[in-house]
């Protein structure tokens, strides 16, 4: 039987948080993992940290990329006040990539919507998200501040634990050009910090016409409740 919208979030809710609500304006986070830019690429090695808003969806990604040796892209994904953004610089002085405009802004919506599970305070109630329950028992969630929107699917197991997130449609840059993928991420090995029950390893899809391309993958080492 389909659980309904509130009793879903409630499970989600209670395993995130077993101990109650924690106050908070947010959550920090330290990354290590690895990312490659297309199928045959090689993996890249990084370090990141992560800050997250507490009741919204805003989030930085700042990330040293190692691209070769003696060679590193600082790498800044974020998205704020309904703005998103990507730029990635050689030793921090030299442009590599940057993105801006509605099809980065939805994009980076979709991401910090998929990355809840490192702010569960989220999954409630909010200005600017609606929830729904799913046939599968998991919650639908869009997100749209008037300018963007992007709608999101949680799977969510019996326990209320999280284990990933997908959409049919997120802007993927191939070339010069804007192609909506369906895209996937999957979470794992949650553990306890500060009150919350969160994922200590993700890894992130894109469904491509020929087969699945697993561009990232990474492991928290490091995750705070900033206060």
């Amino acid at each position: 039987m389909m659980g309904t919208t509130h009793g879903v979030l409630e499970r989600v809710r209670r395993f995130a948080l077993p101990e109650g609500v924690v106050a908070c304006r947010g959550t920090w986070l330290r990354q290590v993992g690895e990312m490659r830019f297309g199928p045959d690429s090689r993996w890249l090695p990084f370090e990141a940290e992560q800050w997250f808003e507490g009741h919204d969806i805003d989030f930085r990604w700042q990330a040293k990329v190692r691209m070769a040796p003696l060679v590193s892209a600082e790498v800044v994904d974020a998205f704020k006040n309904g703005a998103g953004t990507l730029t990635a610089r050689v030793f921090g002085v030299i442009p590599l990539a940057r993105a801006r405009g509605p099809e980065t802004d939805r994009g980076e919506a979709l991401r910090g919507l998929s990355e809840l599970p490192w702010r569960p305070f989220g999954f409630g109630e909010g200005p600017s998200i609606i929830w729904e329950a799913t046939k599968s028992d998991g919650l639908r969630a869009s997100f749209d501040d008037g300018r963007t929107r992007a709608v999101l699917e949680f799977e969510v197991d019996a326990e209320g634990r999280v284990l990933g997130g997908r959409t049919s449609s997120r802007p993927r840059l191939v070339d010069k050009s804007v192609v909506d993928t369906p895209w996937s991420g999957v979470f794992g090995e949650y553990r306890m910090f500060d009150g919350l029950r969160v994922p200590t390893a993700a890894e992130v899809t894109w469904h491509l016409p020929e087969g699945l391309f697993t561009y990232w993958r990474g492991r928290v080492i490091e995750f705070r409740v900033l206060r």
